[in-house]
């Protein structure tokens, strides 16, 4: 069972999808003013789906301060999306579909109502008239608009409209009861899409929202600590996540912000700015703990927070004769061990400065530059 949240008139300030998730935590954003909601086991906290619909309602028009809207909206139930969609637009108040009488609910609304949302088509301008969408870029699309593609296929919506005035189709019902064969011969699949959109047949997973990637993580520490080893569990911890999360967006980091939170509310700051960007949350341990073993924190650790900056992972491809030059990763760790027992001011790479002084030089710290 399916809920679709429609609110007309939404304040600016407002977003109609985060108010949704405070009724489930699977919600597809259709459009600024439209949600769907999947109420599917939501019984146990709001009752039965008809209580959930009035429940909706009835918060949507508290204010903002209070978890609300400060508006009206449209709920509609239904055992597939897109029903509920078309109930939630064209329906007021609070509306129940039963599982079969999706076309008795919907068979009256004008078939110009059909094309202001399709779940499998994306809408495109006059200007992009033709172009052509790719078959897996299928998206959910509203508004008025002249042309609509499902798939590789683009039909033109006065076409359609010309079709069914001369067939004599005005309503949703008179185009579901058509006979579906020569719906196929006549308009071709997507004459069969939208036919079956029309009686209310079109089954689909929601389109879920995706919460915004965050490459942070933190943790307050119920004891103090003062040994570097029980430091590296709960670095290793929180590395892993966070290498997890950019494995999952297939991004890399070259900065590493590390924050101690010690005793007495004073902090110690750990930034590890590397050469290149990597991912490897071994490589991020050892760095960070040679780091510590340098620059030690002056009080025991109470809490712990890591933060990385996202970038495209580095991409190279060797030549065929070409030796292979040893690996980043190795090369960063020996010089973060050459840099414990020397200093980091004398490992780099020699550069002559600007004086007249014979032979003046400094050493400045490998950068790696790329090629534009």
């Amino acid at each position: 069972m399916f809920a679709c949240i429609y609110c007309q008139q939404i304040p600016a300030e407002v977003s109609l999808a985060d108010f949704a998730y405070g009724f489930s935590p699977l919600v597809e954003e259709t459009a600024c003013d439209l949600a769907v909601i999947d109420v599917e086991g939501c019984a146990l906290r709001f009752g039965s789906p008809y209580e959930l619909a009035n429940k909706i309602a009835k918060q949507a028009r508290l204010k903002k301060e209070t978890g609300g809207l400060g508006s009206k909206v449209n709920v509609a139930l239904a055992a597939n999306p897109d029903t509920a969609i078309y109930a939630a637009k064209h329906f007021q108040g609070v509306t129940f579909i039963s599982p079969g009488e999706e076309l008795n609910a919907l068979g009256d609304l004008s078939i110009e109502k059909l094309f202001y949302l399709s779940p499998k088509s994306k809408v495109q301008s006059p200007k992009s008239k033709k172009q052509q969408a790719k078959p897996d870029s299928l998206d959910v699309a509203s508004g008025d608009t002249q042309t609509l593609n499902f798939g590789l296929w683009t039909l033109d919506l006065g076409e359609v409209f010309e079709t069914l005035r001369l067939w004599g189709v005005r309503t949703f019902r008179e185009f579901a009861v058509l006979p579906s064969v020569g719906v196929s011969e006549r308009l071709g699949q997507i004459g069969l899409e939208l036919q079956a959109l029309a009686g209310g047949k079109v089954n689909r997973h929601l389109k879920l929202r995706e919460v915004a990637p965050e490459f942070n993580n933190a943790i307050e520490l119920e004891y103090p600590i003062s040994e570097l080893e029980p430091l590296s569990f709960i670095f290793a911890r929180l590395l892993n996540q966070i290498c997890a999360s950019l494995n999952a967006y297939a991004l890399a980091t070259n900065e590493l912000q590390v924050r101690l939170k010690l005793e007495q509310g004073a902090q110690h700051a750990i930034n590890l700015n590397l050469p290149y960007p990597m991912r490897d949350h071994k490589v991020f341990l050892k760095l960070l703990l040679l780091e510590m073993e340098m620059h030690p924190p002056p009080a025991a650790i109470f809490g712990v927070s890591i933060n990385c900056e996202p970038v495209k992972p580095r991409v190279l491809q060797s030549g065929l004769f070409i030796p292979l030059a040893p690996e980043p990763e190795k090369l960063e760790l020996l010089l973060a061990r050459l840099a414990k027992l020397v200093g980091k001011e004398n490992i780099g790479s020699p550069e002559l400065l600007d004086t007249h002084r014979p032979d003046a030089f400094r050493v400045k710290r490998f950068e790696l530059k790329e090629k534009r």
